[in-house]
């Protein structure tokens, strides 16, 4: 009975090893799993993974990348709306123009802010598509909702 166990325990052993060994090579092929944001009030984006005190959670949005919703951490459920953006490009001296506004129609907020800073939405597109864009010496055209368009430069 001695032995089976013995051999049972390096049977095992050995399997957790290999499956050890499969699961890292997985992670690396699928890649990590999606970051969620914090946007706080003051302009920053955040890893969902800092811990943040409840004061600041209560007027802090959490986006999630998977469903490209962003929503109050501590509000109430309700009904997701478009942003007040229609369209936004970003417009580099030596690289061109990168235009986000597919990403921006996709985003879905509860509730509604009236306005996000540009420039919290492009760090927040910079960090879900893995894709550095500068924030200053640019010059951003967007339109609201409303139709009234407008150029930034930072």
């Amino acid at each position: 009975m001695l032995l089976l166990l013995a051999f049972y325990e390096r049977a095992t052993t050995f399997v957790k090893g290999y499956w050890e060994i499969t699961k890292t090579h997985l992670r690396t092929w699928l890649g990590p799993e999606p970051q969620k944001w914090y946007l706080l009030e003051d302009g920053r984006v955040l890893p969902s993974t800092i811990l943040l005190p409840s004061v600041v959670m209560a007027t802090t949005y959490c986006f999630d990348p998977s469903t490209n919703r962003m929503s109050l951490c501590e509000g109430p459920e309700g009904r997701f709306k478009p942003m007040a953006y229609l369209s936004l490009a970003i417009e580099e001296e030596d690289v061109g123009i990168t235009d986000i506004s597919d990403w921006i129609g996709e985003l879905r907020t509860n509730p509604a802010p009236s306005m996000i800073p540009v420039e919290q939405l492009i760090t927040l597109w910079s960090l879900v598509h893995n894709q550095y864009l500068p924030a200053t010496h640019i010059v951003v055209r967007y339109t609201r909702a409303d139709g009234s368009e407008e150029t930034v430069h930072l």
